[in-house]
């Protein structure tokens, strides 16, 4: 398989499970979240924010010393805000979740919901124990959709939501910073094929399991808002 045929068939995977055409994101474009339900949302979804430095970390304990192990290290500084004041992009996150629960009605503490937890283990082990090409492909189904969505979600926030600067903070950052990150793992993948043309199956694989538990994840908070509008 060629490069170009490689980036053909990952483009394909992301596009059926592009998360703007999730019905939670279509949702939070036209308006029609709640403070709840994004407080609710904000609260789940920490869960993998706070635990994806400790994916980029497993994984960067197994490479060897070389150029790969310090692109990996060097994602993970930044997503620690180790060069950056000190700030993690998930103590940043927590920013929004509160802003959230300070505009909410009701109170949004619930448990973590099975399905976040699946993708939240499901990045967890491909980073701690699958082949490198599968675990590049998995994280780059994840961050090259990060900036979109990031500046889908801040127009959302800002325009339809009444969120401050402070409150929306993490997707003004990540609608640059995942641009560069997404580059980083593009260039690791397109290293891999160039050693080996055999290990794109692998990325392929990395890329869907990858994108399917981001949808997924999706799933379980759509269904918890579709819910609760049909109780009420």
């Amino acid at each position: 398989m060629t490069s170009n045929e490689l980036w053909a068939r990952v483009e394909e995977i992301l596009t059926r499970h592009d998360l703007l055409t999730h019905p939670y994101y279509q949702a939070w474009s036209r308006g029609e979240l709640t403070h709840d339900n994004l407080a609710f949302y904000a609260a789940q979804y920490y869960e993998h924010v706070s635990a994806f430095p400790t994916y980029l970390t497993a994984l960067h304990a197994r490479q060897p010393e070389g150029p790969m192990r310090r692109a990996i290290l060097a994602n993970a500084v930044d997503e620690e805000g180790i060069d950056a004041g000190g700030r993690s992009h998930a103590a940043i996150w927590k920013q929004f979740e509160t802003g959230m629960k300070a505009k909410s009605a009701n109170s949004v503490d619930a448990a973590i919901q099975p399905e976040m937890n699946q993708l939240v283990s499901t990045y967890r082990e491909i980073a701690s124990y699958a082949s490198l090409p599968r675990a590049l492909g998995a994280l780059y189904a994840y961050e090259s959709q990060v900036p979109r969505v990031a500046a889908e979600k801040l127009k959302g926030l800002k325009d339809l939501y009444g969120a401050d600067d402070r409150t929306s903070e993490y997707f003004a950052l990540h609608r640059v910073a995942d641009v560069h990150h997404s580059k980083v793992w593009r260039q690791l993948i397109e290293g891999c094929v160039d050693q080996d043309p055999q290990c794109a199956d692998e990325i392929l694989d990395g890329v869907s399991t990858g994108a399917k538990a981001l949808w997924t994840a999706l799933d379980g908070i759509e269904q918890a808002r579709t819910a609760a509008l049909s109780v009420n």
